[in-house]
């Protein structure tokens, strides 16, 4: 009797060992599975690759200039090329002028750990999100040909950085970024 129960806890080990290995996110071997099963849409993110967002700068323009400051607004265009929403995290941007770096900005707030906040973006598949930003740029008085510049309204745009986002279920754990450069 004793010999019966020892098997079958073996077996039972055995079997927890091995479940536990086709669940883990590198084995892939979850993933070869439900690419064979049809899946309802809240799991296709368990085994879809994420793509992505795509980010376009659609608008950059000088809101005000005075002695001290100056506010400018960007506009972004961001959609989401995959089949499952994505949440965006955040935007982070540097912005140049002729070469030289004058400002900086940032929309959404990375998330960490719990989700806390609310202050990102959901994508939904197939649709185009327009995401605006103000940035304030103070005048150093370091470069004086950049502020006459700005006053004629004139300046050269070079906006750099990079977005963050995540998939929209907790069971995937799939996050990325993707870096931009745009030039207006």
């Amino acid at each position: 009797m004793e010999k019966k129960i020892l098997v079958g806890a073996a077996v039972a080990i055995l079997g927890l060992i091995i479940v536990f290995i086709a669940v883990l996110p590198g084995s892939g071997i979850l993933k070869n599975i439900s690419n064979k099963l049809p899946l309802p849409e809240q799991l296709k993110t368990i085994s879809a690759e994420v793509k992505p967002p795509e980010i376009k700068l659609n608008d950059i323009s000088i809101l005000s200039v005075s002695e001290r400051e100056a506010t400018l607004r960007l506009k972004f265009d961001v959609s989401n090329p995959n089949d499952v929403p994505l949440l965006l995290e955040m935007i982070s941007y540097d912005i140049y002028e002729n070469g030289v770096k004058v400002g900086y900005g940032e929309i959404g707030e990375r998330l960490s750990g719990e989700i806390t906040s609310s202050n990102y973006f959901t994508l939904l598949r197939d649709h185009s999100t327009a995401i605006a930003s103000k940035a304030v740029i103070k005048n150093t008085g370091n470069t004086p040909e950049f502020w006459d510049t700005l006053q004629k309204g004139t300046p050269k745009w070079r906006i750099d950085g990079k977005a963050f986002y995540s998939t929209s279920s907790a069971f995937t754990g799939q996050a990325g970024s993707i870096s931009f450069d745009f030039t207006k």
